[in-house]
């Protein structure tokens, strides 16, 4: 059952950023490649919880993920932590991006799509590091 629901979370995760590669280049495009950037690694963090052991995810508390991450992965000695700090980037630009008063420019956009493309591959080298049940092979 629990690799039944880390492959649904990998599945809406990878499903964000293929979109996101599909327009991460068009300037006509930035806030919703930011969000979909966002809302990836947002539904990855929620597979590497459920893999490691988290029963419930809850919806906006995207700080709290982020503590329970770092609380469900500090008794692993995983060989890089540099993910923490893409996912709390990507967070920290969710309401800016979607609610914000202020343009998306082209720096901030850019430094979204980068942690975005950091963040998923940290996860996955941390789900192979650890041998997470319900991750497939090759889906990278």
């Amino acid at each position: 059952m629990n690799a039944l629901r880390v492959g649904h979370y990998i599945g809406r995760a990878d499903d964000f950023y293929r979109g996101l590669e599909l327009i991460r280049g068009e300037q006509d495009y930035r806030c919703s490649s930011a969000l979909l950037a966002i809302h990836s690694a947002i539904s990855y963090s929620d597979a590497l919880r459920v893999g490691l052991g988290e029963t419930q995810i809850h919806a906006d508390d995207h700080r709290g993920a982020l503590a329970s991450l770092k609380r469900l992965l500090g008794s692993r000695r995983i060989k890089d932590e540099g993910g923490f700090a893409q996912f709390e980037y990507l967070i920290s630009m969710k309401t800016f991006v979607a609610y914000g008063n202020q343009r998306l420019d082209e720096k901030r956009w850019m430094r979204i799509n980068l942690s975005a493309e950091r963040f998923a591959n940290w996860v996955w080298r941390v789900a192979k590091e650890l041998n997470m049940e319900g991750w497939s092979d090759g889906a990278e």
